[in-house]
């Protein structure tokens, strides 16, 4: 097969009166000239495409980190929504621009500029933190502690130690010492030996500790929050008005003193001054 030879031209430009211009023409400079003429401005070309394909997918992952920041920032301000609930501020507690109002709009939704949003991100992050730090944290933490005071004075604990025999519940009854009648009795009837430990069920001051009628010896123990408990028909007496107790504290022993048919522990738990059924509060086995 005949190869294809390339040969240079010679062109010859002659005018009248003039010296003649003789130009040789080569085909491979000039047709590697062409192609690089050519060639140029698709290469540039191509670059600028390249390069504005980085730069937007870079504006995309800004504008992706950014929607991401102010969905975090937006949770954490759903957080301390409920924290402030949690510690009992009211409403305008909070500042008035830590949430920006939203006005009506309308039309084609266009993406927002990473560059608006990292701004917004960066006014509403210190606004958080000053209502977490200077109004819901130290408002929680009152909360908390009171919450934990409550706990230690509800009355929950067992009064008798060891495991309760009940011999009489909360509610109407019959006359224990015989008869007829009927009678509400305001507590719950724990029977035992003489001399078997009563204790405390709640953290509080002691507010009587005396003998009194019907119920002989008995304790009566303030707990705070409204609560108070009764212990009463006790053979003797550990604590004296004005002692502060703890749960498990052992106030006396049970006994058969006042008006009492046999040695037994009279329990009462008030609430605000009224009688309530101590099994709301204490852990005792189901009555059959």
């Amino acid at each position: 097969m005949a190869r294809l030879q390339l040969k240079p031209h010679t062109v010859l430009i002659t005018a009248t009166g003039k010296s003649p211009i003789m130009l040789i023409l080569r085909p491979l400079p000039l047709l590697v000239g062409l192609a690089v003429l050519v060639g140029l401005p698709i290469t540039w070309i191509g670059v600028l495409l390249y390069q504005n394909l980085q730069l937007a997918q870079r504006n995309q992952n800004l504008a992706e980190t950014a929607s991401e920041v102010l969905t975090e920032l937006d949770e954490i301000g759903a957080e301390i929504e409920v924290l402030k609930d949690r510690a009992g501020l009211p409403e305008t507690d909070l500042p008035p621009d830590s949430v920006p109002e939203t006005p009506p709009r309308d039309g084609v939704a266009q993406a927002a500029p990473a560059e608006v949003m990292f701004e917004q991100a960066r006014r509403q992050l210190p606004e958080l933190e000053t209502v977490l730090i200077r109004a819901v944290k130290p408002a929680l933490n009152k909360t908390i502690e009171s919450e934990a005071e409550q706990t230690t004075a509800f009355p929950s604990g067992n009064p008798v130690a060891g495991d309760p025999s009940i011999s009489s519940e909360f509610g109407l009854r019959s006359n224990p010492l015989g008869g007829r009648s009927y009678e509400m009795h305001e507590g719950i009837d724990f029977a035992g030996p003489v001399g078997k430990p009563i204790l405390a069920t709640a953290q509080g001051v002691v507010v009587n500790a005396e003998y009194s009628g019907g119920y002989g010896n008995q304790v009566k123990i303030d707990h705070g929050y409204g609560y108070e408990t009764l212990y009463a028909h006790l053979s003797e007496l550990e604590v004296k008005i004005g002692d502060r107790v703890e749960r498990g504290d052992v106030l006396g022993y049970l006994g058969n003193t006042g008006r009492s048919s046999g040695p037994h522990l009279h329990y009462g738990v008030y609430r605000n001054g009224r009688a309530v059924n101590p099994r709301y509060y204490l852990k005792l086995p189901e009555t059959k």
